[in-house]
């Protein structure tokens, strides 16, 4: 009886193999579909990433006037460029479902924004009723998106997708910084003009480091597909 077990076992060897194999090429064929989809929609991400930074540098209310030419240019570029930014992530939600999360939640902040210039809010209680949600959204935004990021990456670069994850945790510390430079204001407006100089350059920063992972990213899947 073990001897016909053992013959038994040994003749189902070539067929498990071929199971093995088999079940081995339809996750490789998945993940060059995976890796085509995204390919395609970081390589457009990256090149969108572009003109957002320049916007979020020119449309910075402590760098430029807010009656000056320059802020409301950067101001009109970075909200087309959000709402941009939040539809192309949503091709994406094939391969990852946060990205619809991050696309859905790109465009709301970016519409309201642009609510909150077109309004012209004057009111500080009013800046902030509008100002604060649209913060909040940004940040679930960019939440959903590296997290997203990550996520993608994880089967094709594990070290590479825990990149994401610190650049969102030096993200925050930007965004935290740049509110205490605000309230510090009303302690020291010399010390507080320093601060958000230190915090401008750390969100100059934090883009380009988006934008060579992004690059990266992009060129990964591109070359995998």
């Amino acid at each position: 009886a073990t001897s016909c077990t053992k013959r038994q076992q040994k003749d189902q060897m070539p067929q498990i193999r071929i199971a093995e194999a088999a079940e081995k090429e339809e996750k490789e064929v998945q993940k060059r579909e995976k890796a085509k989809v995204l390919g395609k929609w970081l390589w457009i991400l990256f090149w969108l990433i572009i003109p957002s930074a320049i916007a979020g540098i020119l449309g910075n209310e402590n760098l430029f006037g807010k009656e000056s030419g320059v802020y409301i240019f950067g101001t009109l570029l970075s909200m087309v460029v959000g709402i941009l930014y939040g539809v192309i992530l949503l091709p994406m939600r094939g391969v990852e479902e946060k990205y619809r999360i991050a696309g859905i939640f790109s465009i709301l902040a970016a519409v309201l924004s642009m609510g909150l210039e077109v309004i012209q809010v004057e009111s500080p209680l009013m800046v902030l009723v509008i100002g604060l949600p649209t913060l909040i959204l940004g940040l679930i935004a960019k939440y959903y998106e590296f997290h997203s990021h990550a996520a993608v990456l994880r089967e094709f670069d594990l070290e590479f997708s825990q990149k994401w994850l610190t650049l969102w945790k030096w993200y925050c510390v930007i965004i935290a910084g740049m509110i205490v430079s605000t309230l510090v204001v009303l302690i020291s407006f010399l010390l507080a003009a320093l601060l958000i100089l230190a915090f401008t350059i750390g969100t100059a920063v934090i883009a380009i480091v988006q934008l060579v992972y992004l690059y990266k990213m992009a060129k990964l899947f591109r070359q995998y597909a």
